[in-house]
């Protein structure tokens, strides 16, 4: 008898070939059918890389040794700009150091940190900055506090009390320096974590000014939509319109996601973000002075819901699936419940 496969072992083969590929198709069609796909979108400044960071300490493994390194880097860079900006920014407002020696080590300072705003270069100047923070910390405090942006003066603030700390040999970045820590998003970040059974994929996109049909393509068939708009931004100038702030640029934006018609079932959770600076700024700059329509109070609660309102009225249909948190994406606690509570909807809704 020949050697040959018969025409029988050929089919049985075809079959379990077959098989195999019916069986990989449904374990992938059983794997998209428990995955979630969350898009997360805002303008820059919205706190969205900071809500996606605040995902990965709760609901993932939080950060590695090596991104902890990178962070380590980023805040010293971070500390050297936020310096620079202060430092720069007293000598506009013609405000001078308590002594000559000091004003001598603030020029100093200035003249490097304008040519190189790098870790080396900050770690370069470690006695120089480290002796005039801590010699001029009331007059800086003060400066920040009469000169600065609410914003400012938080990220600042927070930067050149850690100073010290950022600038020593043995720094490791805790969780809160972590959150802290400014980078600008690029392209798209995704995080990938576990929530009752379901697989979710958090997709962190970067801030565009413009929220185009043609950009929103790429994003059909999610599951919701995370919209991370920052409170404060009422006082911060538009980059597109001259005479409106970038919580106009916001509500434009919003709009567009809401109208784009890939979305028009997709549940959305709006998160009014920066709660804290919100409250700042609310004492600085009352709501009214921007919004002339505005006659409620200048609490929180109140100029909240003016905001809220200003996001909402313009959402068609009006029975969507709408949800609004007023949030602060550097408090843990805070964001754990929030987000608890948002993908308990999202689940709902899946």
């Amino acid at each position: 008898m020949g050697a040959g496969i018969s025409a029988h072992e050929t089919e049985q083969a075809a079959r379990r070939r077959s098989k195999t590929i019916d069986d990989g198709l449904e374990a992938d069609r059983l794997r998209q059918a428990r995955t979630v796909r969350v898009l997360m979108l805002g303008l820059s400044g919205g706190g969205k890389s900071t809500l996606a960071k605040q995902v990965r300490l709760i609901h993932d493994q939080g950060f590695t040794d090596k991104e902890r390194e990178f962070y380590r880097d980023l805040l010293r860079k971070n500390l050297a700009f936020a310096i620079l900006s202060v430092l720069s920014a007293m000598e506009r407002h013609g405000i001078a150091m308590e002594s000559d020696e000091l004003t001598e080590i603030s020029c100093q300072i200035k003249q490097k940190l304008k040519a190189k705003t790098t870790a080396t270069c900050v770690l370069d100047l470690q006695a120089s900055i480290i002796h005039l923070v801590s010699k001029t910390k009331s007059q800086l405090r003060e400066f920040m506090e009469n000169h600065m942006s609410v914003e400012e003066c938080v990220s600042c603030g927070y930067l050149l009390r850690a100073t010290e700390r950022i600038l020593s040999s043995s720094y490791v970045p805790n969780d809160l320096d972590v959150l802290r820590a400014r980078h600008k998003t690029t392209g798209m970040n995704e995080v990938v974590f576990n929530f009752k059974g379901l697989e979710f994929r958090l997709c962190d996109v970067d801030g565009h000014t413009s929220f185009k049909s043609k950009w929103l393509q790429n994003f059909d068939n999610v599951s919701a939509i995370i919209f991370c708009a920052s409170l404060g931004s009422y006082v911060i100038k538009s980059k597109e319109k001259d005479d409106e702030t970038e919580l106009h640029d916001a509500l434009r934006a919003f709009q567009t996601v809401c109208e784009y018609k890939a979305f028009e079932t997709t549940p959305i959770l709006l998160f009014l973000n920066k709660s804290d600076v919100f409250q700042r700024q609310l004492t600085m700059t009352p709501l009214s002075t921007v919004f002339g329509d505005y006659r409620g109070e200048n609490d929180v609660e109140s100029a909240c819901k003016f905001i809220q309102s200003l996001f909402v009225t313009n959402v068609e249909p009006k029975d969507r699936r709408l949800t609004t948190q007023m949030t602060n994406a550097t408090d843990t606690p805070h964001i754990r419940t929030v987000f608890e509570a948002s993908l308990a909807v999202i689940v709902d809704n899946a």
